[in-house]
């Protein structure tokens, strides 16, 4: 048999071989990003070299960060980014979230607030549209459960205080923390946010329930109406 005869592999799988051992050795940091998004679709796109894809990605989306939160349109014009891998991207957002959230209510918020900031910022933070969430809390400051009260549009959404005073007394919550985004990358309170805080907190107070603290987000910034002295 002549050596014309055998077939060597592409030089892609062992590519591939190499990009896995780098991580699995030395961690994320020593792979370039392109390479990281190189990696992300060797697992859904098996058979092909999706090196010239991955740079494309990060040309437009610049960074890791730009690549997750791109919009899905956009990205799927791109080879490669079709229903597997968009489905996988969102999977690894979503369980990323899910591991924030939960290291962040294991312990009382009090202990743990660190946490709790960096998932919020995670969770709206890059939203394109304003959410209203209210986050029930039981006696030792621990999270009972979180409610979607209100997702308006980009620049505003519109809260009820009934409705948060509703849901915080069904979830028989002992305080409650007020959590919304500001799309427009400031997170300091408008006048309109302070009034609707201050429409909540008089009459929860009447009913025992206490403001633990407002944090309102925006990109990768946040404030806390407790840190700053307005609760």
């Amino acid at each position: 048999m002549s050596d014309n005869s055998i077939k060597s592999s592409p030089h892609y799988l062992n590519h591939r071989t190499r990009l896995r051992s780098r991580l699995n050795d030395y961690g994320i940091e020593s792979l370039q990003s392109y390479e990281v998004i190189e990696l992300f679709l060797t697992f859904v796109i098996p058979q092909k070299d999706v090196k010239p894809a991955a740079k494309q990605a990060i040309r437009q989306f610049k960074t890791i960060k730009g690549f997750f939160d791109a919009d899905e349109k956009e990205l799927a014009k791109i080879p490669y980014f079709k229903d597997k891998a968009l489905t996988l991207r969102k999977f690894i957002k979503e369980i990323s979230l899910l591991y924030q959230k939960e290291q962040a209510v294991q312990n009382p918020i009090s202990i743990s607030r660190a946490d709790l900031i960096n998932y919020c910022k995670t969770k709206l933070g890059y939203s394109k549209k304003e959410e209203f969430w209210l986050l029930s809390l039981d006696s030792k400051n621990a999270v009972i459960r979180e409610d979607l009260i209100s997702k308006g549009l980009q620049d505003k959404t519109t809260v009820y205080p009934r409705q948060v005073i509703e849901t915080a007394i069904r979830n028989n919550a002992s305080s409650i923390l007020l959590l919304h985004n500001h799309t427009n990358g400031d997170p300091h309170p408008s006048e309109q946010d302070k009034n609707i805080t201050k429409a909540i907190e008089i009459p929860v107070r009447i009913l025992n329930i206490s403001i633990y603290d407002h944090l309102i987000v925006s990109n990768d910034n946040y404030f806390s109406f407790r840190e700053n002295k307005i609760i």
